[in-house]
């Protein structure tokens, strides 16, 4: 059995690394050892994910995805779960969510029974719907505000990173690549676009 983390963070400004002493911590619980972190800055609504597409092909079965919580995994509308949900079950893998206590089962035992594997199913089906619907609440609350902001108007909108679109700039002047541009500045290749196009 190799366990294989999945850190998610959804921008460039979020820290996608944050969990990974508290995984590492978990796992070391059971005496316990890490295969591989794959980590990543996208959003938990888009199914297609370089990296945790890399660990899905990276695994052989009875392997452990561990994520910390279960929007990390998905935030995905329901159909898209149950498909990215067939990925992982038919290459073999078992989730683990540290804060899922039920999921846990197959680091005490190595094996799961046919209730247990039920009740875990469950569990990891009512979290990704759980998440789902708390991204859209956070989305219609968003909007909303956006709304009430706009009546009484005090909305500016998102502010441009200026001092960043003039790192963009400076880089492109050199001639570097949108993939060097993107290593060093941590920014996104439509960030770089949209920055090349005003240039």
């Amino acid at each position: 059995m190799l366990i294989r983390a999945y850190l998610r963070a959804s921008t460039t400004e979020q820290d996608a690394n944050r969990a990974k002493n508290e995984l590492r911590k978990f796992i070391t619980g059971f005496n316990k050892r890490m295969a591989g972190y794959y980590i990543e800055n996208q959003s938990g609504t888009k199914l297609e994910r370089p990296e945790l597409n890399k660990l899905i092909e990276d695994s052989e079965t009875g392997d452990v995805l561990l994520i910390e919580k279960m929007d990390r995994l998905t935030r995905l509308p329901w159909g898209e779960w149950k498909t990215l949900k067939a990925r992982i079950m038919a290459k073999g893998l078992v989730i683990v969510v540290v804060d899922q206590p039920m999921t846990h089962a197959v680091f005490s035992s190595g094996e799961q029974n046919s209730i247990t594997l039920a009740l875990t199913e469950f569990m990891l089906d009512l979290g990704a719907a759980m998440a789902r619907d708390d991204y859209e609440t956070r989305h219609k609350r968003q909007a909303q505000g956006i709304a009430k902001a706009k009546a009484e108007g005090k909305y500016r909108g998102r502010q441009p990173n200026v001092a960043l679109h003039h790192d963009i700039l400076d880089q492109l002047t050199l001639g570097r690549s949108y993939s060097q541009i993107q290593a060093k500045l941590g920014c996104s290749r439509a960030t770089i676009a949209k920055i090349s196009i005003v240039r």
